[in-house]
C-alpha cells in the first residue's frame, strides 16, 4: 500500500529553489504538478512545505495486487466519468426527473430515491470501457449490456434501462441495480452533521482501506448505509463482494478500480 500526494501549485523561482533542495525539480513557469510517495525520503520536508504553502494536495492510496486479492469486500472506484445526466445539465435538471424530489436534502444532497430511468444524450462512446459513471452521480454505475450479462447478472445483480431525452431506450447501456445499503464501521472517522436533515456526512476515504462492513448481506453489489462527500454532493460508496470483483478483473472490464475494505 502506498500513500501518494499529487500536488499542484503555480511555479516561481522561490518554489523551484525550495523544492530543488528536497530533490524535486519542477518547470520554471506556470502551474506544475508533481507526485510524492509518503515512503519517499523527501516526504517529511515536502509535507512541511505543503503545510506552509497550502497548494492543491490530492491524496490517493495505491494497493498491491496481493492486497486487492486478499480482500473480502472492495469499494468500486470509477476511473471513467462520461457525460452528464439529462435533461438540463446546466441546471441539474436530472434531479427532479430521475429522483423523487421530496427525499433529497437541499443542504447535503443525501436521501435521493430514484423513481425513473436515467437519461443520457445518446449512446455512450464506450471505446474499450465496459463501466462508467456519469458526472455528478457518484453512487450509480452503468455498463454495456454484455458486461452486465456476463459479469453482473450471474452474481444476481439486476439492470435497469437507460433512455435518451425523448424517452427512447438506449441499446448499448444499462444501469446496474445496486443492492440494499449495508452499514460500515465509521466510528471515529471525520464527519459533519447536516443542519437540515441531521445526517452524519463522512469525508471521502483517501488514505488506506475503506471502512469494514459492520453488517451482513447476501447481495454482491451494495451501497454503504452511510453517506460520504462534502458540500451538496453526498453519495453512498458502492461496495462489491470479492467473487464478483474477481469476475470483473478476469473479464478485463475497464472503467472502475478496486479499493479493499478493512476487515
Amino acid at each position: 500500500m502506498r500513500i501518494v500526494h499529487r500536488i499542484t501549485e503555480t511555479s516561481s523561482d522561490r518554489m523551484r529553489e525550495e523544492l530543488a533542495a528536497m530533490g524535486i525539480n519542477v518547470p520554471a513557469a506556470g502551474p506544475v504538478t508533481f507526485e510524492v510517495d509518503e515512503a519517499d525520503s523527501a516526504w517529511p520536508a515536502v509535507a512541511a512545505w505543503v503545510q506552509r504553502q497550502r497548494p492543491v494536495d490530492l491524496v490517493r492510496t495505491e494497493f498491491t495486487r496481493a492486497e486487492i486479492d486478499a480482500a473480502e469486500w472492495l469499494q468500486l472506484q470509477p476511473t471513467w466519468h462520461h457525460g452528464y445526466p439529462q435533461p438540463r445539465e446546466d441546471s441539474f435538471g436530472y434531479r427532479s426527473v430521475t429522483y423523487d424530489p421530496t427525499t433529497r436534502c437541499a443542504d447535503c444532497g443525501a436521501g435521493l430515491t430514484q423513481c425513473a430511468p436515467f437519461q443520457m444524450k445518446g449512446e455512450p462512446r464506450w471505446g474499450r470501457n465496459g463501466l462508467l459513471q456519469l458526472n455528478w452521480v457518484f453512487d450509480e454505475y452503468f455498463a454495456t449490456p454484455d458486461v452486465w450479462r456476463t459479469v453482473f447478472a450471474p452474481a444476481g445483480v439486476a439492470a435497469r434501462p437507460v433512455v435518451n431525452r425523448a424517452g427512447t431506450e438506449l441499446s448499448t447501456v444499462v444501469q446496474l441495480v445496486i443492492g440494499d445499503p449495508v452499514p460500515v464501521a465509521v466510528d471515529g472517522r471525520p464527519s459533519r452533521r447536516c443542519p437540515t436533515c441531521d445526517r452524519d456526512i463522512y469525508l471521502p476515504v483517501v488514505r488506506g482501506p475503506f471502512p469494514a462492513l459492520a453488517g451482513r448481506t447476501d447481495q454482491a453489489l451494495v451501497w454503504s448505509r452511510e453517506w460520504f462527500g462534502s458540500g451538496a454532493q453526498a453519495y453512498r460508496p458502492v461496495l462489491i463482494r470479492a467473487d464478483l470483483a474477481r469476475s470483473l478483473t478476469a473479464s478485463k472490464v475497464r472503467g472502475a478500480a478496486l479499493q479493499p475494505l478493512a476487515r
